[in-house]
């Protein structure tokens, strides 16, 4: 028991980090479940709009022609901002989940891809199942959604890895000092 207790006295610091990471995950998790919803409805919306043609994008990078569009149609208008601003934004959404991996060491950038992509595909999915139950305000499943958020979260993981690579070439360089 006095060996566990020296312990703990030993890593304080490290286990205050450790929980520390583990409630800001959860934090943004529950961020994340907030911005993808809404918030849920109970009781269910009575009339929603939902309909297959509406709810499903599923031609990959039609982002880019309806970025296109918007320009041509409106120039630089609030269109054409406004689906800047949502592509940035579901590249945005995954991105520290990419960091996050890197930090609970998923030492694999296919591995961290593969969950990125799950969770992705997992929001896309639960967003058209609560739609079509009247649970949230009518959300589509968009397949350029699911690439930008991967992205993202790759992007994230990447960008963390590196921050580590370059850390510990500075700490070496102080320890041969």
């Amino acid at each position: 028991m006095s060996n566990y207790l020296l312990t703990i006295r030993k890593n304080k610091g490290k286990i205050i980090l450790q929980s520390l990471i583990i409630i800001s995950f959860i934090f943004y998790l529950l961020n994340v479940f907030n911005k993808v919803t809404g918030y849920i409805h109970l009781p269910p919306l009575s009339e929603t709009q939902w309909s297959w043609d509406w709810n499903t994008q599923l031609i990959p990078f039609f982002f880019i022609s309806d970025l296109i569009n918007h320009y041509i149609d409106s120039g630089l208008g609030w269109f054409f901002w406004n689906a800047v601003k949502l592509s940035f934004y579901n590249l945005l959404l995954l991105l520290p989940l990419g960091v996050y991996l890197s930090i609970f060491k998923i030492n694999s950038i296919s591995r961290a891809a593969i969950i990125i992509f799950a969770v992705s595909f997992v929001i896309e999915t639960m967003q058209i199942i609560f739609s079509y139950f009247g649970l949230i305000f009518p959300r589509s499943f968009n397949i350029d959604d699911l690439i930008l958020n991967t992205m993202g979260g790759v992007l994230g993981y990447l960008i963390f890895e590196l921050i580590k690579k370059i850390y510990i070439i500075i700490s070496h360089k102080k320890k041969r000092r």
